[in-house]
Formats: C-alpha cells, sequence, structure tokens
C-alpha cells in the first residue's frame, strides 16, 4: 500500500543514507504511537537500501524475546553475509542466553549477564571494516524490545561510527509501557535524528481509499473511515482490505460508502494489542467487557491492577486510534478484543463485572447481560434480578434475553413455588416465538391445580392448554380459576374467556360457574372488560349486531397488542368483519401487524397475519388472502403452531380454490395437522375449505361429508353460528350438485332461520343459495336481494357470484338485456378478486344463454347480418364501452378505421351511435373477452 504522508520522512531517510555513503555515520530514531506506521516506512527505505547496493543488516524487537541476551544481534548477523566467525559466535551466545531463560519468559527489562566484550568489539571492527567497500544500514525495528546485551553493542557501535558509512535506523513507540533501560537511554542521548509519525488525516484517508475503492467512495466515506481508525494506519488499511474483499464478492450492487467491517480489522485490532506486554491486553479486555461502563475506576477494579496503570494503558489505546473517549470507536474492535478471551476468562470476568455493575446500582439488564454473558449466577443475589430484567427485556419485545435470563434463574434457584413462576414466565417468553416450546413447559398444570400459580402466571398455563388443543385440562383449570378460591382478576378473567372463544368459539355453559359467589360474580360483572367479554359472545349467539360492534371497538381501543391481549385483539377483529365491517378491521389488523413486524415477535405476525388472510378473503381480495396466508403460515409451522396451524391452511385451500389453483390448493391440505385442531374452530375452518375444493372438482360426495361432520360438530358443541362457519348453505351446494333442490331450500331456510346469523354476507350467500333452490321466476329478486346484503358486507367474490347468478336468470326468463349488463358487472367484480374460475363460468353461461336466445332474436341476428365480421367485431367493442383508440389496440387497428367501420354499422343498423347499438352486440363482446382470457 502507497505511504500516504510518509513520502517527507522516506525522503528524509534517502538523504540521510546519502550522506551516510559520502563517510559520515549517521542515527535515525523513527518514532510513533502503536501502530502508526514505523514498520511499515522501515520496510520501505530498507528496500531502497537493498536497491542502491548497501549492506543491510535487519532485525525486529520482540517482547517475548526481549530476555534472550544477544538475541537481536543474532539477527543482525544472520540478515546479511558477515564472516562466519562473528556469525557463529553470536549464535552460539544467543542460545546459552536463551537457554537460561526461565520456561514463563523474562520480564520486560532483565538483569542481564554481562556479555562478552570482545564479541561486541569484534562484531563492529567486522562492520567497520565492511564500511570501507560500501554504505552499511542497521536497521532495527521496536528498538524498546531489544534485549541489554544488543543495546551495549549498538552503543559500542555508535560510538565509534562517526566516520564511517554506517547508519544506524530504529524505530521506537513514543510512549513506552516502561521505564527504558539505562543502555538505551544512554543510546537514545547521543547525537541522533528524530522523525515523529503521526496520525493520518482525513486527507490522507481520502487518497488511499481513492486508490483502492475510488473516488466516489472516497468523496463519500472518508470521514467515516479517518473517525473509525482515527487515522491508525494498520487499522486503515485492514478496513480498506476488508472493503475491497466485500466488492469482489459482488458487494451489494454498488459502491460502498459505509464501511464493511470484517476479519482484516478485527485482525488489525488484535495485532495492535498484542505488540506491546500483556498489560495492555488485558486493558483492553477490561474495556471491552465493560463497554459503556468502562472507566478507568471500574477497569481497574475490574482487572485488580492499578489505576495509574489502567490510565497509562487507555491513553495508548486512545493515541493508537482504538479507543475514543474511552469507548472503542467501533463495535467490531470490541467483539474482535473479547472473541479473543478464553471461555473461562470470559466468563469470569463478566461475572466480575455484574457484581461490580450491581454494587453501583447499574440498570437490572445491563448487570444481567453480563450474567448472561458468563452463563454462570454468582449468588442468590442474581435470581431476583435475573427475573426482574427478563420482564424488562419482554417490555423491550428482547425475547432471546428474556429467556436467557429466566433459564439461569431457573438454574441457581432453589425454592420450589419460586421455580413454578419462574417456569411459567418462561413459557410466557417461549410462546412468542415458538408456541410448542412453551406448551412443552406444561408439567406448570400441576401447580396450577394445587394453587400454586398466581394470575397471569396461572393464565399463562391455560393458554398453552388452549393452543396446544388440550380442551378437557382447559375447561377444568378455567373451573378452578373461575371458582370461588380463583386467582382471576375481571380483566385477566375475560381475556382467558376470550382466548377459549378464539380456538374453541363461542359454547355457552363452557365452565360451570355455580360455585362463584354473589359477590364475586357482581364485581366481574361490573368490570367494563368483563362486560365486553359477555357481549361478545352472547351477540354471536344473539345477533345484537350494535353491542357486538361496540364491544369490539371497546376491545381494540383498550388493549395494547402482547402476549395476553392477542387473542382479544384477532376476536374483535373477526366480530368486526362478521359485522360487515371487514375494511375498518383491515386497517386496524394492518397497524397491529405493523406493531408485531416493528416488535420482532412471529407468533404475534402467525395469527394477526391469518386474521388478515381471513379478512382479504371476506372482502374477496384472493390475492391477499393468499400472500397474508403464505406469511402466516412461514411465522408458524406445524411444528410450533399447536391447533392454529389449520386457521391460514384454510383460508389458502379457500383462495386458491376459488382462483382455479386446485393443484396448489390440494398441495396445501398435504401439511401435516394435529388431530386435535378438528376438536377446534380452525378445524371446523379447515372442512369448511376442504369441502369446497372437494365441490368444485367434482368430489361432491366428499365435500358431503365434509360439510355435514362440519354441521354436526357446531351442534353438538353449540357454536351453531352461521358467521364462523356456513355449513348449512354449504351442505346446501353440495345437494344443488347432487339434485336434491327441496334438501338444498330446507337448509337455508334453516340457515336464515337461525337468530346467530349476524351480518350481511351470510345473508347475502343464503339468498343466493335460496335462489338457486328455487322457482326460476323467484330468483331474480331473491339474487337482487343477495347482491344488496354482499354489497353491503364489503365481500366482492360473493357479489360477483351473485351477479353471475342473476345474469344467468334473466337469460332463463328471458331478459336478455338485463342480462349481459349483469354479466358484464360480474366479471368485472370477478376480475378485480381474480376468480378465475368465476371468470370461466360467466363465459360458459354467455355462450349457454346466447343459444338459447337464437330463436327468439333471430330478427335481430338477421338484421346484424349485414354486417361485415370486420364490423360486427368493432361494434361489439363499442358496445362495451371501449373508445376508438382502445378498440384499434385491441384489434390491431388504426383509429380511423375503427371510425370508418362504425360509420358504416350505424347505417346499416339504422342507429344513431354506439349508445343505440342492439344488445346482442354487447353479449357478443363479453363472450369473446371471457374466450380470449382462457388459457390456451
Amino acid at each position: 500500500m502507497v505511504l500516504v504522508e510518509r513520502n517527507y520522512a522516506l525522503s528524509a531517510l534517502k538523504r540521510m543514507f546519502a550522506e551516510c555513503d559520502e563517510g559520515r555515520g549517521r542515527m535515525m530514531l523513527v518514532s510513533g504511537a502503536l501502530a502508526s506506521g514505523k514498520t511499515e516506512l522501515l520496510h520501505a527505505f530498507c528496500d531502497h537500501v537493498a536497491d542502491s547496493g548497501g549492506l543491510l543488516l535487519t532485525a525486529t524487537g520482540a517482547r517475548s524475546e526481549s530476555g534472550v541476551q544477544m538475541g537481536v544481534l543474532s539477527q543482525l548477523v544472520h540478515s546479511a553475509p558477515l564472516p562466519p566467525e562473528i556469525t557463529d559466535r553470536v549464535a552460539a551466545a544467543a542460545a546459552a542466553s536463551e537457554a537460561g531463560a526461565p520456561e514463563t519468559g523474562a520480564p520486560l527489562v532483565p538483569s542481564a549477564r554481562r556479555p562478552e566484550i570482545g564479541l561486541i568489539r569484534d562484531f563492529c571492527a567486522t562492520l567497520l571494516e565492511l564500511s570501507k567497500e560500501r554504505a552499511v544500514v542497521i536497521a532495527i525495528d521496536d528498538l524498546h524490545f531489544v534485549d541489554q546485551a544488543s543495546v551495549q553493542a549498538l552503543l559500542y557501535l555508535r560510538l565509534r561510527m562517526r566516520s564511517a558509512r554506517i547508519l544506524l535506523i530504529s524505530t521506537e513507540w513514543t510512549q513506552p509501557w516502561a521505564t527504558p533501560s539505562s543502555l538505551r537511554v544512554e543510546l537514545t542521548r547521543l547525537p541522533h535524528h528524530r522523525i515523529m509519525l503521526s496520525a493520518l488525516s482525513q486527507s490522507s484517508v481520502g487518497e488511499l481509499l481513492a486508490q483502492h475503492l475510488g473516488a466516489p467512495v472516497a468523496a463519500q466515506s472518508a470521514a467515516t473511515y479517518h473517525q473509525l481508525t482515527a487515522g491508525n494506519p494498520m487499522l486503515v488499511r485492514a478496513l480498506i482490505e476488508d472493503n475491497v474483499a466485500f466488492m469482489v464478492r459482488g458487494g451489494d450492487g454498488g459502491p460502498v460508502t459505509e464501511p464493511v467491517v470484517g476479519v482484516a480489522f478485527g485482525q488489525a485490532v488484535l495485532s495492535c494489542l498484542h505488540r506491546w506486554e500483556l498489560g495492555l491486553v488485558d486493558i483492553a479486555q477490561g474495556v471491552a467487557v465493560l463497554g459503556a461502563h468502562a472507566t478507568p475506576a471500574l477497569v481497574s477494579r475490574l482487572l485488580d491492577v492499578e489505576p495509574d496503570a489502567v490510565v497509562r494503558g487507555i491513553g495508548i489505546l486512545t493515541e493508537a486510534g482504538l479507543l475514543g473517549a474511552g469507548r472503542f470507536r467501533h463495535a467490531a474492535a470490541g467483539a474482535a478484543v473479547l472473541d479473543s478471551l478464553a471461555a473461562t476468562d470470559a466468563s469470569r470476568l463478566h461475572l466480575r463485572a455484574a457484581e461490580l455493575l450491581y454494587q453501583q446500582g447499574a440498570a437490572t439488564v445491563e448487570v444481567a447481560r453480563h450474567i448472561v454473558a458468563a452463563d454462570d449466577v454468582g449468588g442468590p443475589w442474581a435470581v431476583p434480578l435475573l427475573r426482574e430484567a427478563g420482564r424488562q427485556a419482554m417490555m423491550d419485545d428482547e425475547v432471546q434475553l428474556a429467556a436467557q435470563c429466566l433459564l439461569l434463574a431457573l438454574r441457581a434457584c432453589d425454592d420450589e413455588r419460586e421455580r413454578v413462576s419462574i417456569t411459567a414466565e418462561l413459557a410466557t417468553v417461549r410462546w412468542r416465538v415458538n408456541p410448542s416450546a412453551a406448551i412443552r413447559l406444561t408439567p406448570l398444570r400441576g401447580a396450577l391445580f394445587e394453587g400454586e400459580l398466581s394470575g397471569r402466571d396461572a393464565a399463562t398455563v391455560v393458554r398453552n392448554l388452549l393452543w396446544q388443543g388440550d380442551h378437557e385440562e382447559a375447561v377444568k383449570a378455567l373451573t378452578v380459576l373461575h371458582g370461588p378460591k380463583g386467582v382471576l382478576d375481571p380483566q385477566t378473567g375475560a381475556e382467558l374467556d376470550l382466548a377459549y372463544q378464539w380456538i374453541y368459539g363461542p359454547r355457552r355453559a363452557r365452565v360451570p360457574r355455580q360455585a362463584v359467589g354473589d359477590h364475586h360474580r357482581a364485581g366481574a360483572a361490573a368490570n367494563p372488560w368483563t362486560r365486553a367479554a359477555s357481549a361478545l359472545t352472547a351477540a354471536l349467539h344473539d345477533r345484537t349486531r350494535d353491542d357486538l360492534v361496540d364491544s369490539a371497538w371497546h376491545l381494540l381501543r383498550s388493549s395494547r397488542l402482547s402476549d395476553t391481549s392477542l387473542e382479544v385483539l384477532a376476536n374483535a377483529l373477526l366480530t368486526l368483519t362478521y359485522a360487515d365491517q371487514p375494511d375498518c378491521a383491515a386497517s386496524w389488523c394492518d397497524n397491529l401487524l405493523a406493531e408485531a413486524v416493528r416488535r420482532r415477535v412471529p407468533t404475534w405476525q402467525a395469527v394477526l397475519g391469518s386474521v388478515r388472510a381471513d379478512i382479504a378473503l371476506h372482502q374477496g381480495d384472493l390475492p391477499a388472502a393468499k400472500a397474508w396466508g403464505r406469511t402466516a403460515l412461514e411465522k408458524l409451522p406445524a411444528q410450533s403452531g399447536g391447533v392454529l396451524i389449520g386457521y391460514p391452511l384454510s383460508t389458502l385451500v379457500l383462495a386458491a380454490t376459488a382462483m382455479g389453483d386446485y393443484d396448489e390448493a390440494s398441495a396445501l391440505l398435504q401439511h401435516a395437522v394435529p388431530e386435535k385442531m378438528f376438536e377446534t374452530v380452525f378445524g371446523l375452518r379447515y372442512l369448511h375449505a376442504r369441502g369446497h375444493l372437494y365441490l368444485e372438482t367434482d368430489r361432491v360426495l366428499a365435500a358431503f361429508t365434509d360439510f355435514q361432520n362440519c354441521g354436526s360438530l357446531m351442534r353438538k358443541w353449540d357454536i351453531d353460528v352461521p358467521v364462523m362457519v356456513p355449513w348449512r348453505s354449504d351442505l346446501a351446494q353440495a345437494h344443488l350438485r347432487l339434485g336434491h333442490l327441496p334438501v338444498a331450500r330446507d337448509l337455508v331456510t334453516k340457515q336464515l332461520e337461525q337468530p346467530s346469523a349476524i351480518g350481511s354476507r351470510v345473508w347475502g350467500i343464503s339468498l343466493r343459495v335460496l335462489a338457486a333452490s328455487g322457482d326460476v321466476k323467484q330468483r331474480p329478486q331473491l339474487l337482487r336481494d343477495a347482491i344488496d346484503r354482499l354489497r353491503a358486507s364489503g365481500d366482492r367474490l360473493e357479489l360477483a357470484k351473485a351477479m353471475a347468478d342473476l345474469s344467468q336468470a334473466y337469460h332463463e326468463i328471458g331478459e336478455s338485456g338485463r342480462a349481459r349488463k349483469m354479466a358484464h358487472r360480474a366479471r368485472e367484480e370477478a376480475e378485480v378478486c381474480q376468480a378465475n374460475v368465476l371468470s370461466e363460468q360467466l363465459r360458459e353461461s354467455g355462450g349457454r344463454a346466447a343459444q338459447g336466445e337464437r330463436s327468439e332474436q333471430q330478427a335481430d341476428l338477421d338484421g346484424m347480418s349485414v354486417l361485415s365480421d370486420a364490423e360486427r367485431r368493432v361494434a361489439s367493442q363499442a358496445a362495451l364501452g371501449y373508445t376508438n383508440r382502445e378498440i384499434g389496440l385491441r384489434l390491431f387497428i388504426t383509429p380511423s378505421t375503427v371510425e370508418q367501420h362504425l360509420t358504416r354499422v350505424y347505417r346499416k343498423l339504422k342507429v344513431n351511435g354506439r349508445r343505440h347499438l342492439p344488445p346482442e352486440l354487447l353479449l357478443q363482446g363479453v363472450t369473446e373477452e371471457a374466450r380470449q382470457k382462457q388459457p390456451s
């Protein structure tokens, strides 16, 4: 990498080398902070020396070898072709010193043995002799790590090389960690030159970026790169390396304007730290562990080292560009330091940090994060703290942290009653992500029946039983909780009632409450939550629509999205949908879904997505129903969704069936579902959806069985509520296919008589089926009533079906003009819904109607026989309302040609414009369009 802002230094070294070559011995010290580019500059200069023909001797001081006497001198003599007698003697002296060094390593400034003065004298004499032939350069990196014997040899040489062609150049830190040895002090006091290397400026960082990442990146990102590295050349170089690698891999398709921090940067951070003694690494680790809480005093207590040493270390790390204001400049730097810790050391430091922060009164969650990172509980003080942190984490939607806190609390807790309570809290946490994981904690049910759980904890267990499909156990639990010794407050009780209704429907006399005292019953009845829940259940049975809507709105406005309110909100949304307010329900549901996504709770997204899909289906928006259903299914796979899996599946099957995607609908039915699902409302929906797929694919008897089973179960469970599943009109449609018109008529008549048949949608569907089972002359009026009801309900799919039936009815009674207009409107609605099956049916019914009308319209048709084929095609398009330009585009002719055809048509048919074209042309246009849209 090109030396940016180092050219002046390199030029100075080259000048000094030239002076040395003229017979003037020189000494140069290159000083700078940690990783400031000293080594890079030295290497560049050494390349210049080698290219110039000088004799180059090189060595590098190392902390790990600073106690090996003659170690650096040995590197020097082996780096150049020196006489063997000198090389061998120095190597032998270094080996002898290394053999005598302690196994654990020598101290930073050891007590050196007296070096062999004769060896040093001979070494220097050899270099002085060689310098007569050519310039000699001795380059030593990291002088602060050089052993004392080698320093003494350099000092001896420095005193004798004034008139020799010898240049001694070395690098050193500006802030060495320990006091330098007396020999090194004496060496650096001798006359010498010094180059100070400072951090790179922002403009220099921009130059490097331009060279490697391009000018646009440099212009936009130089400030960011400089801020992250403080101009440390090693860190800048590593960050550029990461981003070059990112671009080579393909990046994100555009320039890397925001730095990508990767492996090279992390390695550069560790390389900076390990250039000095272990104390600096320890301090960096302490800062990384404490994070935002890192202060010199706290780091000192964490590491059990002197505060002054910590202050010095933080100063070095700051000057090196790793820290800023006592924190790592980039999270990746701190993460790299933490990753370098051994597992046992990391656990020990995090646990100690937790204790220190706890003593200082830090936030509960911050203390808990360290306990979780340590995966260890230091003492009994941590259990209540972890529980509180778990609750706080749930409020902040940090589900994983909450689960980790509670698992550690459970591991450390010895009290059985408290363990039960912690387990219940853990079940709530797990339910957000994977309901089946929460269900597996149902050993809690024993504690529930023994009265060892609080109201909220008990509600958690009951909710898990409901999602698991364990109806018998759930009813037993609700009976206990609603009894005279019950632990439920009115709101929790109402929430559980609605959770039950969400899964099992509004079953009357679900839980025997005879044991509830009059005073307790009166108090609950006065609570608005209880009243709203009761009204919602009663309204579905008794068709009090206003009370139903009021209760739904009350619950929606009173409930914040949470684990306990989820089923409450779902019930209220569907109630609005049943009460002909699907648009309002969709808007509210969209807001709740956005919150669930923002708070990253998969279970909420699955439930609300299932509801949103159902609302879309009730609006006749088939693509939206499929999209929301797919999303819900992805968030709630079969193994984690419990009985709820049947809800999005049934919606998807109905939508795919209506769109004519029969293969897709059949594939959806291959999903594994729990057997207990068929004991829930979702099982009823599943039978309803499967039955309609069977009906549309001509498996009428299979459909008959599903619809009949659905009705039997709803009557058995006392939830015969048509707005949930209109099984009678379903079954009536199967009977119509079998030709059993009286039976079909009887079924749908009874459905209309049901007191719980609220909502215009059910009425409209019922009237449409009733019309199909009755006399043809009565059909138009019934279907007009059905259309009015369905239009009020907001269901465009069912509206299109009723319009199609009315068009056919008009044809059958000979009102061809009205039939054509209604067919056109039906087609428009079907296209909006993307109901491909219905579009096909409209095409076929149009063809049949045209055939049936041929005889009575023969006179009109004879009149139109004067038209050519081209004129008839243009006229039929005009009858449909298309402009001349649109007709030209559709028929691949010019607008002028269209105008000419229409002029002749008006003249031949003796009409005064397109508004007076015969209705037969409209029918022809509708039929032709439907035919063209069919797949080839």
